[in-house]
């Protein structure tokens, strides 16, 4: 029994460390000579346009199976996220990914075409992984601005899978 418990623990610190190593690289890739910026990471909260959270959960087909993270600066009056993700158990997906601009009220629209924002997509390869950059004007009174990454749902309104940014990062 002890053998399989150091086993385990071994299998999960492996899993760990190659995960963190893995994640790490794609990062850090993200930055080539840039300077400054932020790091945000992504995770799987629906937001309204305003960055609150919604009051209700979609049904969504599965869990969360993704992790990411965006670099936000800003070039002159454009702002900028590289964003990168990792999806290993769903290679080939396409995800929409969105730039928006805050503050901005929760009434307001946020999706593609709405003033103060910018959508590109994101396809993951073979290997799980998937990167996108995408660029906006930066408009009058915009303080910062947060990401989110949506897969289509073919069923709903609702993504079948999202990711936003933790925190609005400042421009």
């Amino acid at each position: 029994m002890r053998a399989l418990t150091r086993l385990g623990v071994s299998a999960a610190a492996i899993t760990l460390s190659t995960s963190s190593a893995m994640f790490g690289a794609n990062t850090a890739a993200a930055s080539p000579g840039s300077s400054g910026g932020t790091i945000v990471a992504l995770r799987s909260a629906l937001r309204q346009c305003d960055f609150s959270r919604t009051n209700y959960a979609p049904a969504v087909p599965q869990p969360p199976l993704g992790t990411g993270s965006a670099l936000i600066h800003k070039s002159g009056s454009t702002v900028v996220a590289e964003v990168n993700m990792v999806n290993s158990a769903e290679p080939g997906m396409h995800f929409d990914v969105g730039l928006i601009q805050e503050p901005r009220p929760a009434s307001s629209g946020c999706g593609p075409g709405s003033p103060g924002t910018a959508f590109t997509g994101l396809d993951i390869d073979g290997s799980g992984r998937g990167n996108a950059t995408i660029r906006d004007t930066i408009r009058p009174g915009t303080t910062g601005v947060w990401v989110i990454i949506e897969r289509p749902n073919e069923h709903s309104q609702d993504p079948a899978e999202f990711y936003t940014s933790e925190f609005v990062a400042p421009v």
